[in-house]
């Protein structure tokens, strides 16, 4: 076990750059004056201090997903659960997005799939912290409401209705929180069991002109995708980073940054006030998903979609 000797915590979440939610987590200036190589995103300058480093800890890269709508079906329009499911599902599929991700995963292929959506019918409280987000989990757990199998592989995302605040320690939704991820440790009997979870806010400018989560497209829907893309390329990626921070060992983390960065948490930060450098609508097929681009260890920043992987692998260092 490798005890953490750091000046940072290591990253879970998706923050506006600028923003108290980016602050909190204490994030080191980035270098300048690289020259950028032609597949880096438009705009953005390399950072090779910010690549990525594999530390031993879980990644997923056959996985499986599956969203929950919080707060009841009068809460949310059909066609913005549609619009949603469709595109995270496509995102997470398309070979060409796959193909920046390869780097991280030698000699294993990458899959994901994705499990019915469903509405709960509660009613979601207006502000959800962590420990209301755990404890929905469980309870849908024990309720079976999720299914018990290949936990191990599976997050479960919860997605907050539109109006509703999502907080983490110091930071929330109205300061620039957009999302995070995480797990929670229960028994089922004699039977430990680990629950995955993102949290994801409707990103959406509320009617008194503040700014509730991370507003980069011009369609709400659209925002929750951005986020949904985040966090679950960072669950699979890095999937225990809470018992890393929770028990101060890094054995936890898998893919991570010399300074806590996870694949989605820098190019973020590089975009600075420009988010439409690295949130973008791609072509799949005959239609457009929007996401956001992820960090490239190949190009030392967010790179998009790529016709075939890089030729050599991002080995661990």
């Amino acid at each position: 076990m490798k005890k953490a000797n750091r000046s940072y915590v290591p990253m879970r979440i998706q923050a506006r750059p600028g923003s108290p939610a980016e602050r909190y987590y204490k994030q080191a200036g980035l270098p300048s004056g690289w020259a950028p190589p032609a597949a880096i995103a438009s705009g953005i300058d390399p950072s090779p201090l910010d690549d990525l480093v594999y530390h031993g800890g879980k990644v997923v890269p056959q996985m499986e997903f599956q969203n929950i709508y919080l707060g009841g079906e009068s809460a949310w329009l059909a066609n913005d659960i549609q619009s949603i499911d469709g595109a995270i599902a496509a995102a997470m599929r398309a070979k060409t997005l796959n193909n920046v991700l390869a780097q991280y995963f030698p000699g294993a292929a990458l899959s994901c799939d994705a499990r019915p959506s469903f509405v709960d019918a509660a009613a979601a409280p207006a502000q959800l912290d962590e420990p209301d987000v755990q404890a929905a989990i469980k309870d849908f757990y024990r309720r079976s409401l999720i299914s018990k199998r290949d936990l191990d592989t599976c997050i479960f995302n919860l997605i907050l209705p539109p109006g509703a605040v999502l907080k983490l320690d110091n930071s929330s939704s109205k300061r620039g929180l957009g999302g995070y991820h995480g797990s929670v440790h229960i028994r089922d009997g004699l039977k430990k069991r680990t629950l995955y979870y993102s949290a994801n806010v409707f990103s959406q400018m509320l009617a008194d002109g503040t700014e509730n989560g991370i507003v980069a497209f011009n369609r709400p829907w659209k925002n929750v995708v951005g986020t949904l893309y985040h966090e679950l390329n960072e669950f699979r990626t890095d999937a225990d980073v809470n018992d890393a921070i929770q028990k101060n060992d890094d054995d936890f983390l898998g893919w991570n940054s010399r300074r806590g960065g996870e694949i989605g948490d820098q190019p973020i930060f590089a975009a600075g006030g420009e988010l439409n450098l690295v949130f973008k609508e791609v072509k799949i097929a005959s239609h457009s998903v929007p996401v956001q681009f992820l960090y490239s260890n190949a190009v030392h920043g967010a790179e998009g979609p790529l016709a075939s992987p890089h030729r050599r692998s991002q080995g661990a260092n």
